[in-house]
């Protein structure tokens, strides 16, 4: 596997819908919220169809609302 095959955060930013710095904060910050990326780099790299997988299980999971609740 070459670079040529990973997702730069980028790449993986517009997958998203996201800007690119808000993935490298993400990255940082929340790691959480991102998809698993490849551990054995030193710069952040994704497998593409990592990805894939990942985005679509995140969208068949259900949302459920966190804090306070709100009146309508």
């Amino acid at each position: 596997m070459d670079d040529g095959d990973l997702w730069t955060p980028r790449e993986l930013a517009k997958f998203l819908g996201y800007t690119e710095s808000t993935v490298c904060r993400m990255v940082s910050q929340s790691p959480e919220k991102l998809p698993p990326r490849v551990a054995t780099l030193a710069r952040p790299r994704w497998l593409p169809e990592v990805v894939r997988e990942w985005a679509r299980m995140e969208s068949t999971e259900t949302y459920v609302r966190r804090g306070r609740p709100r009146d309508r």
